[in-house]
């Protein structure tokens, strides 16, 4: 067997996340001593049920197909506004804002619509790493809970209220979204990264 080669059965290399299950749940077994009873107790297991859902999302929308025709109608409304450094940092910013809601994580907004942007920004002259960029900050504002695992875990315990989170986050989003505009109109520009190739 050479260097390279794996040791493990090729059950456990091809279902990482069946090993991972069993490593988590041989933790909360008697006599281990990693977790006790009480502790396991005091995990809110319906934060990780929601946690499960949201992440599951992405997957939805691609075997009922929505996801193509969410990306499709994303792609339509921004086609005709994209040229100008400073409309360009807005409407991507605030399209990527909006289809967050649909995609519960940024994990799975990401993954589901980042190449897509990609794809459009190479075949239209666009600088991809450009759009990219200001796609991933999209990513950053959030005004419900479901739409971050660390967000869902403060409002479990209790530590905020929906209305409070509502308030800072769109407050946060439109100080983002200025500033990412600002950014990619006077500062990029200066750097070498321009929106277009």
């Amino acid at each position: 067997m050479g260097p390279t080669e794996c040791h493990f059965p090729l059950a456990l290399r091809a279902f990482p996340h069946i090993v991972a299950l069993a490593v988590g749940l041989s933790l909360t077994l008697p006599k281990v001593g990693v977790l006790t009873t009480k502790e396991i107790r005091q995990v809110n297991l319906l934060l990780i049920v929601f946690t499960a859902a949201a992440l599951g999302m992405g997957e939805v929308l691609i075997q009922t197909k929505a996801l193509g025709v969410l990306t499709d109608v994303m792609m339509s409304w921004m086609t005709p506004l994209l040229g100008n450094p400073l409309v360009s940092a807005s409407v991507l910013y605030w399209t990527g804002f909006g289809y967050h809601f649909f995609l519960a994580s940024e994990v799975s907004m990401l993954s589901t619509s980042l190449p897509v942007i990609i794809h459009y920004a190479q075949t239209n002259g666009f600088n991809p790493q450009a759009f990219a960029l200001m796609w991933n900050f999209a990513s950053g504002g959030k005004l419900f809970a479901y739409q971050s695992s660390v967000l869902m875990m403060g409002y479990s315990f209790g530590y905020f209220e929906s209305k409070d989170l509502i308030k800072v986050g769109l407050a946060l989003a439109v100080v983002e979204g200025v500033i990412l505009a600002l950014l990619v109109s006077l500062y990029w520009p200066l750097i070498g990264l321009l929106l277009t190739q």
